[in-house]
């Protein structure tokens, strides 16, 4: 298991990597699930803050894992993620 530090580390990591696809990445709190939708042409991704950041990195994981990543440098741990996560 990862310390919460390094995990904290990897979602911030995980965030860069969408912004570099264009992606907005938005932290909020509610009652919902995290998921990512296309809205007026802007690629936003809703993440939510009562999830602890295990669950955040396994969420981000998996949507990046949807997502065309051939055209950017993924670190080797993101690259790990994504392929583990991958549903």
């Amino acid at each position: 298991m990862k310390t919460s530090k390094n995990l904290r580390t990897t979602y911030n990591e995980l965030k860069e990597v969408f912004e570099k696809l264009n992606y907005k990445v938005v932290l909020d709190k509610g009652n919902f699930n995290t998921g990512y939708c296309l809205l007026e042409h802007e690629k936003i991704i809703v993440v939510n803050k009562n999830k602890p950041y295990e669950n955040r990195v396994k969420i981000l994981s998996s949507i990046l894992s949807k997502i065309d990543t051939d055209d950017i440098y993924l670190k080797p741990k993101i690259r790990e993620l994504m392929i583990s996560y991958n549903n």
